[in-house]
C-alpha cells in the first residue's frame, strides 16, 4: 500500500496536531492550578491556607517545580501517579512539599534579596544567607500553606537560626565574618532579646536537648551562666566528668543529676548495672558479669581492680577479704595502687 501525501491529508493532520497540542497545553495549565490540586481531599487544607496567604496569586508549579521546561515536564509526568495514590491511599502522610531557592527567586529578585530588609525592629541581609547555602524553607516553610504544614516541619525566622553563623565566626568566601554584635540585626533596643523558644512552658526542662550550646553562649556570656543553675556543675560536662561523677554523686546525692536525667533509669543505660552497687554486690557480681559481660565494669574500673582480688585471693592472700567490708575505689586519674578496689562508686 502506497502512502500519498495530499492537500486534504496535510490539512486534517495539521488540525489534529493543533488540537492535540492545544489539549496538552490546556491540560498542563489546568493541572497546575490550586483548584485542580484541591480535587484531592488530602490537599484541601493546603489549598485553603494558600487562599489566605500572600501567595494566593501563585500557581502550584511556580513553587513546587524547579525552573525550566524540562523540569516542568518531568514534574508533570511524576504527578500523573498522584491521582492513583490518592485513590488507593498509598501516599506518604503527612504530605510534605519542597521548594527550592530557585523557585522562590522567580519572584523574589536580587533587588530584595541583596539588600537589607528591616521589619519590626529586625534587620536581615538575605544575601549572606544565600551565599552560605541556606534554603529559604529553613525559615519560611509556612509562607504559602500556614498551619496546614505539619508542626514538625514548620520553620520561622528565629534567633537560633541566625546565631548558627553569627555566634560561630562564620566567614564568607570574601573574608567577611558574621559578627555577634546585637545591633547588627536588632534595630530597636531589647526587641526580640529573648528567643521565642525560651517562652515555651517546657523550656526549663528541655533546653538541654533542644538548645544549641554554641548559640546559647551568644547571650549567656558569663562563665558560670550554666553552672549557677546546675549547682556548680559545669555544662556541658568536661572530659573528666565520666571518671569523676561518682564522687559528685557520693557528696551531694542524685538530685543535681535529676535536673536533666531520669536517675531511676539513666545511669543503667551506661553502667548496665545498679548504681551505686548494692551491699551484696561483691558476692553477686559474677552472675551480673555473666549476664551483661565484663565490658561494662571497665566504664569505671581498671583491670588492676579485678586482679587485686582475683589474683591475690587465688594465691591465698587474706588482704582480699577487705573487699567484703568495701574498699573505696580510686579513680583512674589518681594512679590507683594494685590493691585499690571498691564498690563501684
Amino acid at each position: 500500500m502506497r502512502f500519498r501525501l495530499t492537500k486534504r491529508g496535510v490539512t486534517v493532520g495539521a488540525i489534529v496536531l493543533t488540537i492535540v497540542v492545544i489539549g496538552i497545553g490546556v491540560a498542563l495549565a489546568a493541572s497546575s492550578t490550586p483548584q485542580f490540586c484541591a480535587a484531592c481531599k488530602s490537599h484541601v487544607p493546603y489549598v485553603d491556607e494558600w487562599r489566605l496567604s500572600a501567595h494566593d496569586g501563585v500557581n502550584c508549579e511556580q513553587c513546587h517545580t524547579k525552573p525550566g521546561p524540562l523540569f516542568f515536564l518531568s514534574a508533570k509526568l511524576e504527578a500523573l501517579q498522584q491521582p492513583i495514590h490518592e485513590l488507593t491511599g498509598d501516599y506518604e502522610k503527612p504530605i510534605l512539599g519542597a521548594v527550592l531557592n530557585q523557585s522562590c527567586r522567580r519572584c523574589h529578585g536580587n533587588d530584595i534579596l541583596y539588600n537589607p530588609v528591616s521589619k519590626n525592629g529586625i534587620r536581615v541581609q538575605h544575601r549572606h544567607l544565600i551565599d552560605a547555602g541556606f534554603l529559604c524553607m529553613r525559615c519560611h516553610s509556612t509562607q504559602a500553606h500556614g498551619d496546614a504544614v505539619p508542626p514538625g516541619s514548620r520553620t520561622y525566622p528565629s534567633m537560633d537560626q541566625c546565631l548558627l553563623c553569627h555566634n560561630n565566626q562564620y566567614t564568607t568566601a570574601g573574608g567577611q565574618v558574621a559578627s555577634s554584635r546585637c545591633d547588627i540585626c536588632h534595630t530597636k533596643r531589647d526587641y526580640g532579646a529573648v528567643p521565642a523558644s525560651h517562652e515555651t512552658p517546657t523550656w526549663i526542662d528541655n533546653h538541654g536537648s533542644i538548645g544549641i550550646l554554641s548559640t546559647c553562649s551568644a547571650c549567656h556570656v558569663k562563665k558560670n551562666a550554666c553552672s549557677k543553675c546546675h549547682n556548680g556543675i559545669d555544662m556541658p560536662h568536661d572530659d573528666a566528668w565520666i571518671s569523676q561523677h561518682g564522687d559528685r554523686v557520693n557528696a551531694t546525692g542524685r538530685q543535681d543529676c535529676g535536673q536533666c536525667h531520669d536517675t531511676e533509669e539513666y545511669c543503667e543505660t551506661c553502667h548496665e548495672v545498679k548504681m551505686p552497687h548494692p551491699a551484696d554486690y561483691v558476692g553477686s557480681h559474677p552472675k551480673v558479669a555473666e549476664r551483661v559481660g565484663t565490658g561494662t565494669c571497665f566504664n569505671c574500673h581498671l583491670v588492676a581492680n579485678c586482679q587485686a582480688c582475683h589474683e591475690e585471693h587465688n594465691a591465698g592472700d587474706p588482704r582480699a577479704h577487705q573487699l567484703f567490708d568495701g574498699v573505696k575505689y580510686t579513680l583512674p586519674s589518681e594512679s590507683p595502687s594494685p590493691t585499690a578496689v571498691g564498690t563501684g562508686e
